[in-house]
């Protein structure tokens, strides 16, 4: 379920930067350089989830 959960966060994330910079108009750097963090992070975060599941699925599958 955690890929499904990932997917979720990743579009509900890129839908309202999206949103967030079309409501500026044009996207300063300071912002693209946050979005750009914000993003990294989260991916990182959703990655170690996924992987802790699959390790998680292959020790029950022993």
């Amino acid at each position: 379920m955690v890929d499904g959960k990932a997917w979720a966060v990743m579009m509900v994330f890129a839908v309202g930067a999206v949103a967030i910079l079309d409501l500026l108009g044009g996207p300063p750097a300071g912002v693209v350089m946050i979005v750009g963090l914000f993003a990294a992070v989260l991916l990182l975060g959703i990655s170690v989830l996924v992987l802790g599941d699959i390790r998680d699925g292959m020790r029950d599958a022993r």
